[in-house]
């Protein structure tokens, strides 16, 4: 397993009920794709999205998601 995967997936274990969404990936991991780093780990463990609205920084109405990890398949 890529190291990648394997630091945002220890992340997600240590932080179940709190998440990862893709900027905080970026800030924490420098992962700049996290859907695929999911989308992979996917494969092997169950990973819950949760779609979330807020503001982009012009004020305008964005979704994003948020990942959380369930345990192993």
């Amino acid at each position: 397993m890529r190291s990648g995967r394997y630091e945002i997936l220890k992340y997600l274990k240590e932080n179940e009920d709190i998440g990862i969404t893709s900027k905080e990936a970026f800030e924490k991991f420098g992962i700049t794709r996290l859907a695929s780093v999911i989308y992979a780990l996917r494969k092997k463990y169950d990973i819950q999205t949760v779609m979330l609205s807020g503001k982009t920084r012009f004020g305008e109405t964005c979704q994003y998601a948020k990942y959380f990890y369930r345990g192993e398949k």
